[in-house]
């Protein structure tokens, strides 16, 4: 029977995991046990209730497969721990949300190819190693070969965190030895999607007391330029851009400082990298730099020579 294959368990744990994410401040065992009552998608044996038992197999089988703590207060109602603030939870919803598009998927084999899914280019064996290195402070080994460069790296390094941009995966970790002189000792980023092999090694490391890992990334875009120095950013954005500015704000600290009727001025505090540039260009011809000067005049720049380009004719 279909309740019995290990993909219908976890659409079991996904059900519950949102049944009780749909409650932060709790729900009760015996209004699980009624809207699994009523559940027609993943109920499939149509049980009238989920027997207590079952449902505690369940909850430790949903903490351990999405990596978060279901909480019990003191009048017997569930909720989810950290609700909407850590990043397990945020991971998590994600996970949750794949498995609410493949259950209505399974329940209209019509819409399988009228909802297309987004892969992340990262290998999920090199994501179970380095979280599993993260959680016993492990160090790693890896090959890793960047774009960057024609010859991989081998380096040796403590893990500090994984990032998440742009659908890509990312480690930053302390190399302890890469064969380059002067890299020892630094924080360095890595692409996992562009790891080769990595291994968890059997040496232990300590996460220093004052790394944060949301303070180290707080002032930039992306993963790159972190010690970079932090500067204000003035852009004008016309009246079609400043709706997606405003509905996806580029960085935390994004503030809409002046509105007119055809546009709209955005103030940024924050280290100018690669990654918030691509941000900018992206808006093309709707977004203009005003400040930094500098930077005003490398976009000036850019645009001369795409100018020259599409000058020619071809």
């Amino acid at each position: 029977m279909g309740k019995h294959t290990t993909g219908h368990l976890h659409r079991c744990y996904a059900w519950l995991v949102d049944t009780i994410d749909q409650h932060p401040r709790g729900i009760s065992l015996e209004e699980i046990s009624q809207l699994w009552g009523n559940n027609k998608d993943v109920n499939e044996d149509g049980e009238k209730h989920i027997v207590e038992s079952k449902f505690h197999r369940w909850r430790r089988a949903a903490e351990e497969f999405f990596g978060i703590e279901i909480v019990c207060d003191s009048n017997g109602c569930y909720s989810i721990a950290n609700h909407d603030n850590s990043s397990l939870y945020k991971i998590a919803r994600q996970t949750l949300n794949a498995f609410a598009v493949s259950n209505i998927i399974k329940g209209n084999q019509s819409l399988d190819k009228q909802i297309l899914y987004e892969d992340v280019p990262s290998s999920q064996q090199y994501l179970t190693t380095i979280l599993s290195a993260l959680r016993n402070h492990h160090t790693l080994k890896m090959v890793h070969q960047s774009f960057w460069h024609d010859e991989p790296t081998y380096p040796i390094v403590e893990p500090y965190c994984l990032k998440m941009f742009r659908q890509r995966w990312y480690l930053l970790a302390k190399v302890i030895d890469n064969g380059k002189e002067g890299d020892n000792g630094k924080l360095r980023t890595y692409a996992v999607d562009r790891i080769v092999s990595i291994v968890e090694t059997e040496n232990s490391y300590s996460l220093p007391d004052d790394f944060d890992a949301n303070k180290f990334f707080d002032n930039i875009v992306g993963i790159s330029n972190v010690n970079g120095k932090v500067e204000k950013v003035t852009i004008v954005a016309d009246s079609e851009q400043r709706k997606y500015i405003r509905s996806l704000p580029l960085h935390h600290s994004q503030k809409e400082v002046w509105t007119g009727e055809w546009e709209s001025e955005f103030e940024f505090e924050l280290i100018i990298n690669e990654e918030f540039k691509r941000e900018l260009r992206a808006f093309g011809s709707g977004v203009e730099v005003l400040k930094p000067a500098w930077l005003r005049k490398e976009f000036r720049k850019e645009a001369n020579i795409l100018s020259e380009i599409y000058a020619t004719g071809k």
